[in-house]
This record gives C-alpha cells, structure tokens and sequence, in this order.
C-alpha cells in the first residue's frame, strides 16, 4: 500500500508487474545441459533402481538388486527413505525431457519417456552448436600455423546463430527448472557418494575418479546391463558444456560492432573446455565434431539426437558375439563352407544337429 502527497493511498501489486531487478542483475548462471549429459550418463536412472528395490520392487526376473540391504543404523537408511517419500514434489522425467526439447531441441530415449509433443523446440540447436565446434576446431588448425592468418569469421557467426537460439530457448521456466534439476541431481550425487553405497555397489575402487559418487554409477551400469561408456565423459559434457553456453548465452554476440578478433579472443579462452567437449563427445557417441567430411551423409551424423546415437551403441553392445568356430567341424579338418557345400540336400537342420553332436 502506497500513500500520495494528498492522502489519498493507492493499491500497487507486488507481482506480475515491472521486471524482475534480480534477473538482470544476477542472473542464474547455469545451463540444463549440465542435467542433460548427466541424465544421459545414467545418474539419474541409477537412484531410480535403487529407490525401487528400496521398496521391495522387483524390475526384472532376475533382479541384480535383489541382494541390496542397506543397514538400518547407519544414516543412508534414512535418508532413501525421506528421498522416496518425497517422490511427488521432485521432477519428473516427463518435465525435465520437455524443457530439454525446449531449451536445446535434444530429446531422450527410453521406456519411462513418454511420446513428445512440445509446443516449442529448438531443433536448429545441436546443428548450429556443432557447426560452431567444428568452425572453432578448423580455427585452432589453422591458428597453430604460423604461416597462415587464421580467419576467424566464420566462426563469429556461429557464435551469432548460437547465441540467437539460446535466447528463445531462454523462457518461462528458463530461471526454475534449471536450478530444481541441478538440486536434484547434486542430491543424488552425494547419496551416491555415502559410504553405505561404495560398500553396497562395489565397483572399481583403482579408477581414478574425478568425484566420489562416479563409481557408483558405473558399477550400475554394469550390473544392469546399460552403456559400458564411462560417466566421466558425461560429466565431462556436461561441466564444459554449460561453461561454454554461459559464454554464448550472456555474451553479447547480437552487437553489430563484434569483430572477428572477438571471436579469436573466444576460442583462445575457451579452447581447453572445446577441446575436452569435443573428445567427450567422440567417446561418448563415436561421432568425431572436428573431423572435416566430404560426405553429406558423415556431415548429417553431426546433427542425429545423442539420444540415437547413444541408443545405437547400446544396441550395437547388446548384439551376441558371433561364433569363432565350430569343434566338431575343426576335428574332421574341414573348413565350415566346405562343410557346409559337402551336405546333400536333403538333409533337415535336426539331422544336422545329431550329426554335429556325434
């Protein structure tokens, strides 16, 4: 309630009005492409499975959980217990995938995904950010010799056409999402990381981890049966993947008086994170960003969801190995095509069977 110099008061509503000072002044420096790459790495999905058998769940025939007990004396007992009740005020999957579509047009594969309809979509995105990763890699090439005059403008427009997406992407819960999903995770994190879970979950306790709770996550990849890549390419992704969009998102890239030595002075800076990123990437999907195509096809790879491609490894992991040899047939001295053409006709695959077991 506010009063004028005649007495008279006036109503003035604290919200829903004017700017937000704070935005401006101090804005939220994160990215949800941090959450993303670790959603992907499967840290997430792995206190999923925990907080399931927690409950007594059985996900599968054989359940590789099924021999978890977790001590009811010591604290991490307790803390699943208030991390499960407390399941309806966390995010779900489904909004964390719609924001992702929403800020960088990446979407996620998998059962618990349901099927996208997002009112809005950055599709151009990973395209625009690729492009600038290779425009940045050719510019160290040509940096490092010191014969050529590195020309940097290409560079400067992608950095134009990065920074234009993010700023549409930057909108309603641009300020909210991010920060609830990055508590989130970073709770999971230090869960993860307890004691209680290194003993339960085991793992490789000589690799040379960055941060503790990493090798719980690997060790549930591998009793689950998911992607054999290590998390520490996905965190790798993820830190220097929102550092660099922070540089992108609250530089000034839209100012017509930027000059190519701008955008020098940015990959100088930025070139170990670019560097890490782009060999995060290769590890994690097999898709080299700095490699120069000649094939349409090699370039589109650049632009298919990590989503995909890391579906398409997965799948590719899952196929059986295929049979070296066969004994039966290596004891006659015979090879298997000569085998295989010595047959008559007339011969059913259970006469087959019986001949190969005798």
């Amino acid at each position: 309630m506010h009063f004028k110099r005649d007495g008279s008061d006036t109503e003035v509503l604290p919200y829903c009005y004017g700017i937000l000072q704070h935005r401006l002044t101090q804005p939220s420096l994160i990215e949800l492409i941090w959450s993303y790459w670790h959603e992907e790495g499967m840290l997430a999905q792995t206190m999923n499975a925990i907080a399931f058998r927690f409950q007594n769940l059985r996900s599968s025939p054989n359940d590789p959980l099924g021999e978890l007990e977790l001590d009811p004396l010591r604290p991490l007992n307790n803390i699943i217990w208030g991390y499960v009740q407390d399941r309806h005020n966390r995010l779900t999957i489904a909004r964390r995938a719609f924001e992702y579509d929403h800020h960088y047009g990446v979407k996620l594969v998998g059962k618990a995904v349901p099927a996208m309809g997002s009112a809005d979509s950055r599709s151009k995105f990973f395209e625009a950010f690729h492009n600038l990763l290779y425009r940045t890699a050719v510019f160290y090439r040509e940096d490092a010799e010191t014969t050529v005059v590195a020309d940097a403008f290409p560079l400067l427009n992608a950095l134009k056409d990065v920074h234009l997406l993010l700023a549409e992407g930057a909108h309603n819960q641009y300020g909210d999402l991010p920060w609830t999903a990055r508590a989130e995770m970073l709770t999971e994190q230090w869960m993860l990381a307890r004691p209680e879970m290194r003993e339960f979950l085991r793992g490789r306790h000589m690799v040379p981890y960055q941060e503790e709770w990493m090798g719980a996550v690997d060790a549930m990849k591998k009793l689950q049966g998911w992607t054999d890549t290590t998390i520490t390419h996905f965190n790798e992704l993820a830190v220097d993947g929102e550092r660099l969009l922070l540089s992108i998102r609250f530089g000034d890239w839209s100012d017509l008086n930027l000059t190519e030595d701008n955008a020098k002075n940015w990959a100088r800076y930025w070139k170990p994170e670019v560097q890490r990123y782009i060999y995060g990437y290769l590890a994690v999907t097999g898709v080299d960003l700095m490699a120069d195509t000649n094939d349409s096809r090699d370039a589109a790879l650049r632009t298919v969801q990590p989503s995909l491609l890391l579906q398409r490894r997965l799948t590719e992991r899952a196929r059986p190995p295929a049979i070296a040899g066969r004994p039966a047939v290596a004891r006659l001295g015979v090879s298997a095509a000569g085998f295989a053409a010595a047959l008559p006709g007339s011969v059913t695959p259970r006469a087959l069977r019986q001949l190969k077991g005798q």
